[in-house]
């Protein structure tokens, strides 16, 4: 092969990988580096243990806890861990929950201003608490109900805190559609009106060296800004956080610097909690707080007995400060009125942070 025919392969190579490489995930992508650049080590307090607590929300002064428990799998407390009642008892009545599963992080007043939780009644519909109501009644108020039209795994998020205008995440579990195989995960917009419009994020599946975790570098969840139609999702398993501006139709994604991308090949052939990236999100007006894995902090640490780490972005998606953990905490919570981040940890045991003075 000739010297001018070599480099015309070369370039037709490089032009190749280039073209996949910008069309993988088609959207805007900032570099940021936001690896071991945590500073100093927050202590926390402990305020309560409640067993059998899977997930929790704060909203004012009032913390839900969802639970196991079949007597009430909602739990709400003040924030003096006072109980205040419980709800969502385990049954198949109108006000009963086969399975409460949280959504996501969304918790909101509607016009009365009332309170209102939306919760997952185990896989097939969405009931909203009217936890207000709830309180003052003495039993489980629903304030509405829909359908679950995402059962293959994913999250949705209902914009302008209304459940018929929706914002739905769906892993491509099942690939019925000859149309949609190949593409790993589905973005959709219900309007009120029922109109659907689909969002493209990705033009292709990542290549993966064991095909049973095809859809992992997908894995992720959906979280609201508590005002906004602005939308994050993080990734479990990938340094990328993707925002949906639906009051600006503005969509972009920022990705560690280094880390691995979408272009590449995804290495996994285990769940390993070693494997995380981010694993929760506590949204505030101005920031993302997100629980992250992928430090030295923890990595470093053998067994799995590490502490990990706590980030703040911003929802333009720079990167802030970050703080590293007393100890293992897999959920977050924020208070931003008093200025205090909460946490619970694998032993179903909350943790108060003092974070008075750390943000900007």
């Amino acid at each position: 092969m000739d010297q001018n025919r070599f480099f015309t392969f070369i370039m037709i190579i490089c032009s190749i990988v280039s073209c996949k490489r910008s069309s993988d995930i088609l959207v805007e992508v900032k570099d940021v580096d936001f690896r071991n650049k945590t500073s100093d080590i927050i202590h926390g307090e402990e305020i309560i243990s409640i067993p059998g607590v899977t997930d929790f929300l704060i909203l004012d002064s009032l913390f839900m806890f969802v639970t196991s428990d079949p007597s009430g799998q909602l739990k709400v407390y003040n924030n003096t861990m006072k109980h205040l009642g419980s709800f969502c008892s385990k049954g198949r009545a109108r006000n009963e929950f086969q399975k409460a599963l949280l959504i996501t992080n969304q918790i909101y007043c509607n016009e009365k201003g009332h309170i209102i939780l939306p919760l997952n009644n185990y896989i097939h519909e969405i009931r909203e608490i009217d936890v207000t109501e709830s309180l003052a009644q003495g039993k489980t108020v629903i304030a509405g109900i829909c359908e679950n039209t995402n059962t293959g795994g994913g999250a949705t998020i209902f914009l302008d805190n209304n459940l018929d205008y929706q914002f739905i995440y769906t892993r491509n579990k099942y690939e019925y559609d000859e149309k949609k195989r190949g593409v790993p995960c589905l973005y959709t917009v219900i309007q009120p009106s029922g109109k659907k419009s689909k969002i493209k994020v990705f033009n292709s599946k990542m290549d993966v060296t064991n095909e049973k975790y095809d859809l992992s570098p997908y894995t992720g969840n959906l979280y609201k800004h508590p005002s906004r139609n602005l939308v994050v999702e993080k990734f479990s398993y990938m340094e990328y956080l993707l925002f949906f501006d639906f009051d600006s139709d503005k969509r972009f994604a920022v990705h560690q610097a280094d880390a691995l991308s979408f272009s590449e090949i995804f290495e996994k052939n285990t769940r390993r909690e070693k494997d995380y990236s981010f694993t929760d999100v506590a949204a505030t007006e101005n920031y993302l707080l997100l629980l992250y894995w992928r430090g030295d902090y923890y990595l470093d640490v053998p067994d799995k007995k590490g502490a990990n780490e706590v980030l703040v972005f911003d929802w333009e998606g720079n990167y802030i400060k970050g703080f590293k953990f007393d100890r293992t905490i897999i959920r977050i919570e924020y208070d931003e009125t008093r200025q205090i981040l909460y946490g619970l940890d694998e032993k179903e045991t909350v943790y108060r942070y003092d974070w008075k003075k750390l943000l900007p």
